[in-house]
């Protein structure tokens, strides 16, 4: 028998935090069958009507619950680099020891990143919390590409453009280890990544 959510009041702010870990919570156990309003109310205990009070549509909701994710799982890996001691290589290396941890390559995101890149084609508040959270990845290895060039010989490229490279290489590495984790180890993603990163500092890339 279901039970019937115990509602409590709280501040806006605070009540939109829940609803968005709900909706988050909801998408990792049941994929897309975890966008409904219900299941997201159940899963906060709360009324729909709640939910509509706080959110003029699902996806604004959905939205939101993109950026929290995205955000807080790039936030997680910057503070580990913000922590570490040495030069910009070194820090870049951390970055990568980060992203191939559990902190990111973990496959329960995986469910909830298909359900968010299907709506990004179909919702436009989807489609901007995309754009913004990528361009945050971006922007943030760019700050450590030009950190990197300031430190050592490296001859100078386009930053812009080795960004969206390094970026893209991360996250098909990413999306490949959590359809298949037996492709390969994230050691050998690490690995992968260092090499690139070496190769560019070499000038093996003219970009």
């Amino acid at each position: 028998m279901t039970e019937t959510p115990k509602f409590r009041r709280q501040a806006p702010d605070a009540r939109k935090k829940d609803l968005v870990e709900a909706t988050i919570r909801c998408l990792e156990k049941k994929g897309s069958d975890g966008l409904s309003v219900r299941s997201i109310s159940s899963e906060a205990g709360i009324s729909v009507g709640l939910i509509n009070h706080h959110y003029p549509s699902k996806d604004d909701l959905i939205a939101d619950a993109y950026e929290k994710l995205a955000t807080d799982i790039l936030q997680n890996v910057v503070d580990i680099v913000a922590e570490t001691d040495g030069s910009p290589r070194e820090k870049m290396s951390a970055f990568f020891k980060a992203y191939f941890s559990s902190i990111v390559l973990d496959q329960k995101f995986l469910r909830i990143w298909i359900v968010f890149w299907h709506m990004s084609d179909k919702s436009e508040q989807v489609r901007l919390s995309h754009d913004k959270t990528n361009a945050g990845f971006r922007h943030q290895i760019e700050l450590m590409l030009r950190d990197l060039v300031k430190s050592s010989e490296t001859p100078e490229f386009n930053y812009r453009l080795a960004a969206i490279g390094l970026s893209g290489m991360l996250d098909g590495l990413w999306l490949e280890w959590c359809l298949n984790p037996d492709v390969f180890s994230p050691e050998e993603g690490l690995k992968l990544c260092e090499g690139w990163v070496d190769g560019l500092m070499a000038g093996a890339f003219k970009l």
